[in-house]
């Protein structure tokens, strides 16, 4: 990775020559973005048609998987696993990049991320208004975390007898014991 390390912002970053690597932009340096492994992917896929099929029925904005970048500032970018804009503010959806706090990101733990995703990332996207913030291990669902946005500040919530309502997606669920099947 010829950029891994390497201080940028959002905009010079898209002036460097393709290195084949995708990467995140934390307090200006640039970190490369490890490949994810297969359960990870699995689980991305699984909840994007869920989220997709859901919405497909209730209209009520856009779902991404990545690489899509999320442009928090000119020295913080992300690429979250999984994002959602309500229709009300896809004004923050651009051509190349999310300009702004989505409404829901779920970012899927693998062992390289796990601490950026528990710590670093909660805190920024608490900081910058994410709504809704899942955390999703896809080693055990049941030990998942899942954020609420209330006051500035995230509140833990839980599901109810394995079943994850959304607070942003209403009338949106989803059993944890069918996704804990699904991966084995």
């Amino acid at each position: 990775p010829l950029y891994n390390g390497k201080r940028a912002t959002y905009t010079s970053h898209l002036q460097l020559m393709d290195d084949g690597y995708q990467y995140e932009i934390t307090q200006g340096v640039m970190t490369v973005v490890p490949a994810p492994y297969r359960d990870h992917q699995r689980l991305v896929i699984k909840l994007a048609k869920l989220i997709d099929n859901f919405l497909d029925e209730h209209p009520i904005g856009l779902i991404y998987v990545a690489p899509r970048d999320v442009k928090f500032s000119e020295e913080l970018k992300y690429q979250p696993d999984l994002l959602f804009i309500s229709d009300s503010r896809l004004d923050i959806d651009q051509e190349k990049y999310v300009d702004g706090a989505p409404d829901l990101i779920v970012e899927i733990l693998s062992e390289g991320t796990q601490m950026k995703d528990k710590v670093d990332k909660l805190a920024d996207y608490e900081r910058y208004g994410v709504k809704e913030y899942w955390i999703m291990n896809p080693k055990s669902i049941y030990t998942s975390q899942f954020y609420f946005l209330q006051g500035g500040q995230y509140t833990l919530f839980y599901p109810e007898n394995n079943l994850l309502s959304s607070k942003i997606l209403a009338d949106f669920s989803l059993n944890l014991s069918t996704l804990q099947g699904f991966l084995g």
